[in-house]
């Protein structure tokens, strides 16, 4: 049976499964930052609880906390590394803040396509990161999954080549990545947080920001911008982070239920996300008159030859060589494995 035939088995199992919960049923905490809706994060998110209650006959309950009510995703992930949270749910750049090497999926246009990413987000490299997360954090990493590929936006005009972009003040994480990637397009990098994003683009502190377009939607980017440029220079993780010691101690049965479904999570997600780059576009197109632009092949390779040298030099310095050459060889494997 492939991926796709698995997946598809397992949310035919999962949808609707309605498990009447035993009194002794073990209740697990499971919280992030997405709010509740139909987006491709909560979407998966429900997936879990689904499967996890369904394949346990009820002995796990799965209770979800979204819109950040443990705190943000580093109050999260502290709270897993410390044992008072079950699970949660972190994109790459909260979780570099407690494992650095995160940073090196950052390197611009590296995936040129999302099928390549999901290679190498299962791939021998993967594994080998998820593995040195347990030793170096004390916390289990069961899957990654696709947040999503960035794009820009802005409200001066349409960004087709790299020039367009000289000049434009766009926000960025608070991240020296992504700030070392901008600048080298000739705009000015400004880390804002997420928090103040839509106010600092209504009111003109900066021109544009960049982010996908699930992102650009949900969170009312595109009524205060007019130009969307899907030009995908950073693909986004996801990572599904559990405390150690409570997965430590559960059967070996149910140890392998929820690693299940932390893989039916982050395919779920891979699949919505990927998805949501023309559902959401579209949106932002017939509902808020944004212009959006997808970049060709062509475009993308003169963004990559401006920004890719000088970000993975940065990125090097902060992870090493080793690290760097042995994600780039598996990026090489999978576009084979895939296209040849």
């Amino acid at each position: 049976m492939n991926i796709r035939q698995w997946l598809a088995t397992a949310c035919v199992a999962a949808t609707g499964a309605l498990v009447a919960l035993p009194a002794s049923a073990e209740t697990i905490k499971f919280g992030i930052g997405i709010a509740e809706g139909d987006f491709p994060e909560y979407n998966a998110l429900v997936r879990f609880k689904e499967y996890v209650e369904f394949k346990t006959n009820g002995e796990i309950e799965v209770r979800l906390f979204p819109n950040n009510q443990f705190g943000g995703e580093r109050e999260m992930l502290e709270q897993v590394q410390q044992g008072s949270l079950e699970l949660t749910f972190a994109a790459d750049g909260a979780m570099a803040g407690f494992y650095p090497p995160m940073q090196v999926w950052s390197i611009p246009y590296l995936f040129e396509s999302a099928p390549i990413a999901w290679q190498v987000m299962n791939s021998d490299f993967a594994d080998n990161m998820r593995d040195d997360i347990l030793d170096k954090t004390g916390m289990r990493a069961l899957a990654f999954s696709q947040n999503g590929f960035r794009s820009f936006t802005n409200n001066v005009r349409p960004i087709i080549n790299p020039e367009d972009l000289s000049g434009l003040k766009i926000r960025t994480m608070e991240s020296p990545v992504f700030m070392e990637l901008v600048n080298a397009l000739g705009a000015t990098a400004t880390p804002i947080s997420g928090a103040e994003v839509l106010m600092s683009l209504r009111q003109g502190v900066v021109d544009g920001q960049e982010n996908p377009p699930a992102v650009v939607y949900g969170g009312g980017l595109g009524e205060v911008q007019k130009y969307y440029t899907l030009d995908e220079h950073v693909f986004g993780l996801h990572v599904i982070i559990a405390d150690d010691k409570w997965f430590s101690g559960l059967s070996p049965s149910n140890q392998q239920i929820i690693t299940d479904a932390a893989n039916l999570m982050a395919w779920t997600e891979n699949l919505q996300k990927t998805e949501g780059d023309w559902r959401f576009s579209e949106k932002l197109k017939d509902e808020l008159g944004m212009e959006i632009h997808v970049s060709t092949p062509e475009e993308k390779a003169a963004f990559k030859e401006i920004t890719q040298a000088p970000v993975e030099t940065f990125i090097r310095t902060k992870v090493g060589d080793a690290l760097v050459d042995q994600l780039l060889s598996t990026v090489e494997e999978a576009k084979v494995k895939l296209y040849d």
